[in-house]
């Protein structure tokens, strides 16, 4: 049992015995089937006196031959992997359609973004995010923001006393200013809340802002000619109480009221 065990790795080992079989037939075909090179056709051609003396060559590449390989030894270069070869050419194709296809989605990415910009600048949800609103238009057109039309305040509307004011709305002024103001309100609303471009909103902004600029401007006149028609009629009482006997019938109140204007009467 012993000498059995021990004859056992030397018959393992006589069983595991490869010989390496390098045929160049073979070799060469591999060439030809990848990049190395087209040739080296095997068997060689053994001519005398010009005649084809090698009986191999003729049975795979010459005249006794089959016609297919005939061609393909004459034929052109069609090595797979060779310089012009079809995988190459397919190589290359797939690089090219990368290139194209990473174009596209570069084209694609950066019109994604851009509509992307767009519809944040389109949507109502993220116009009060706006820099040029943030920055400017919000802080200018605050005070319109916040006006409310229906108090008797004077000093909300601009005047300096309950007196000029309640002259004007007697007039029906202030109510036509008021109906003016309540339009820039709803405007500056729907800019605001209603999905339009961002250019268009902003234009929508300047408009409320320039139209709320010239009510400012007017109310501060209205107030100005209210104070000053109030001081003149206080100068024209003060006038009839020291001078009675001055003041006549016969006189206009329009005459009269240019000698206060013009600082006539004392």
């Amino acid at each position: 049992m012993t000498f059995i065990i021990l004859l056992l790795p030397l018959a393992e080992g006589k069983g595991q015995t490869i010989k390496r079989i390098k045929d160049k037939h073979i070799v060469g075909q591999e060439k030809r089937q990848v990049f190395y090179e087209w040739g080296d056709w095997q068997p060689k051609p053994k001519y005398f006196l010009g005649i084809q003396t090698n009986y191999a060559y003729a049975m795979v590449w010459g005249w006794l031959a089959p016609s297919r390989n005939r061609n393909y030894k004459g034929g052109s270069d069609i090595r797979p992997l060779g310089p012009w070869g079809l995988q190459n050419q397919r190589y290359a194709t797939t690089l090219v359609q990368q290139d194209k296809t990473e174009e596209i989605q570069e084209e694609a990415k950066n019109t994604y973004e851009e509509n992307l910009k767009e519809f944040y600048h389109y949507t109502n949800a993220t116009s009060s995010a706006d820099p040029l609103y943030l920055l400017y238009y919000k802080d200018m057109l605050k005070s319109l923001d916040n006006f409310d039309t229906t108090s008797p305040v004077p000093y909300q509307w601009g005047f300096s006393s309950y007196k000029a004011w309640e002259r004007f709305n007697n007039y029906g002024i202030i109510g036509e200013c008021k109906r003016k103001i309540d339009v820039m309100q709803d405007k500056y609303r729907i800019a605001k809340t209603v999905d339009m471009p961002r250019g268009k909103r902003i234009l929508a902004y300047h408009d409320c802002l320039i139209e709320w600029r010239k009510m400012q401007k007017y109310l501060a006149y209205l107030n100005t000619q209210a104070e000053n028609r109030l001081k003149a009629e206080a100068r024209l009482e003060s006038y009839k109480t020291k001078n009675p006997g001055k003041i006549t019938k016969e006189r206009r109140d329009a005459e009269i009221f240019m000698d206060v204007l013009t600082g006539h009467l004392y």
